[in-house]
């Protein structure tokens, strides 16, 4: 039997690396973004909030690779973005284990409206 499981990868704009928790697979889109936001906190932090965060932005790709949000340090929209993506991975083996996501200390009025459109797009 084969099941969808969820993964949160970020983007640093500034490093040009990735960033997630190794073998972090989650079983629903919302645990997923969590994760997602909790990365994004991660990166705000780093960036002593320089990152301001394009809310109003169009997300991109397929549902298996979806760039959920992304941001640009201190807006300079013509720099390398940062970016949230939700993968989904299907699990055939069902060896991949499911791991509790990371919560976001805070979350905003536009990150919950973020994560509403993700799971209904996910569903």
């Amino acid at each position: 039997m084969t099941s969808n499981l969820y993964q949160a990868k970020a983007g640093d704009g500034f490093k040009m690396t990735g960033m997630k928790r190794r073998n972090s697979f989650f079983s629903t889109p919302k645990e997923a973004v969590s994760e997602a936001l909790a990365l994004k906190e991660k990166m705000d932090q780093r960036y002593e909030n320089g990152i301001e965060w394009d809310y109003n932005g169009k997300m991109t790709g397929s549902t298996n690779k979806m760039k959920i949000l992304r941001g640009y340090l201190n807006g300079d929209r013509e720099s390398v973005a940062f970016y949230l993506q939700i993968v989904t991975v299907k699990n055939q083996k069902e060896k991949v284990s499911v791991v509790s996501p990371k919560k976001p200390k805070t979350v905003s009025s536009k990150d919950k409206e973020v994560l509403n459109k993700v799971i209904k797009l996910l569903k």
